[in-house]
């Protein structure tokens, strides 16, 4: 559809260094309360991975001739970990990762290409939810057991109506949480306005699921028009915003998340203290089916702990 494109088009020209560089500190202390060890190496890919991985707002993404943007991967240490951290980051190079030549990561950080647009074609929804669980996948892959990944995702990943889609993520990792961001955080331009959610999981050292961790359910609205995941049913507290469904030009429902005060960064550090919290190495809570407690970074000699990341290509 032409809304697409256009819309597209202006995701993909306008600059979102500044939106990720504010974000990248506060998820690096949210993998820090996870366990992750302040030398954690990191890997970031998707949109703007640098100023993710640096929370350097002058690392701006790649472009090609045509000012489009180029999906690149970065490695090194884990934001805000120390001042100078930003020069350590380093392409890297090999793709797809070649994991025999080098040592899993600790922590992925991904953000999603096209998180914060509303597609109307069926057929455009259907590839961008095929492309998150295609990175995630690649994402968690590149952990080592018991390291986290975070994706920043539009938030028809959580409100897919098909629970079924979640079955090859669920075999190797856990759900620890979610926030949906308010629309216009990454990007202020009238056609990014979808909400954007931050997906936080956990690559299991076990090959069996914890019951209380499992990946969210998803219910029909009649009143909106709209499904709708139910992790927010249950955790109101962490949309940043207020909630408004309405119909667009195109007779199509959509969603939208309103921060008119701009409230949202404390928010989000506040969820995310929740999160570490619940599911962090210091957390007393346990697994209702195993009675065990939550999975920390599993370290030896194939993943010493900690050790300067190896940002050699």
């Amino acid at each position: 559809m032409k809304a697409d494109i256009s819309a597209l088009d202006s995701h993909a020209h306008t600059d979102a260094a500044d939106a990720h560089a504010q974000l990248a500190p506060i998820l690096g202390d949210l993998l820090r309360g996870l366990g992750a060890p302040v030398r954690a190496r990191a890997l970031a890919f998707g949109v703007y991975p640098q100023a993710l991985l640096t929370g350097d707002p002058n690392r701006h993404q790649a472009r090609d001739e045509e000012g489009l943007p180029v999906q690149d991967r970065w490695q090194g240490p884990l934001p805000g970990g120390r001042p100078d951290g930003d020069r350590d980051a380093v392409p890297f190079a090999r793709f797809p990762l070649n994991l025999g030549m080098t040592r899993p990561f600790d922590v992925a950080l991904v953000s999603m290409p096209y998180s914060d647009v509303h597609l109307r074609s069926r057929d455009g929804r259907i590839a961008r939810l095929n492309n998150f669980h295609a990175l995630a996948t690649e994402a968690l892959d590149a952990l080592a057991p018991g390291g986290h990944a975070v994706f920043l995702a539009n938030h028809t990943v959580l409100d897919f109506p098909d629970p079924s889609h979640w079955a090859r993520l669920a075999r190797t990792a856990d759900f620890l949480g979610a926030v949906r961001l308010p629309s216009h955080v990454l990007r202020t331009t009238p056609a990014c306005d979808a909400p954007v959610d931050v997906l936080v999981l956990r690559r299991r050292q076990t090959p069996l699921p914890a019951r209380n961790l499992q990946f969210p359910r998803v219910d029909w609205s009649p009143k909106e028009g709209l499904h709708h995941s139910t992790y927010f049913t249950t955790h109101p507290d962490r949309v940043l915003g207020a909630r408004e469904v309405s119909t667009d030009r195109w007779g199509m429902q959509q969603l939208s998340v309103h921060d008119p005060e701009g409230t949202w960064p404390g928010r989000l550090a506040a969820v995310f203290g929740q999160i570490a919290a619940l599911h962090g190495p210091t957390s007393t809570a346990t697994d209702q089916a195993t009675g065990h407690r939550p999975a920390t970074l599993r370290h030896g000699p194939s993943h010493p702990h900690p050790e300067p990341p190896d940002l050699s290509l």
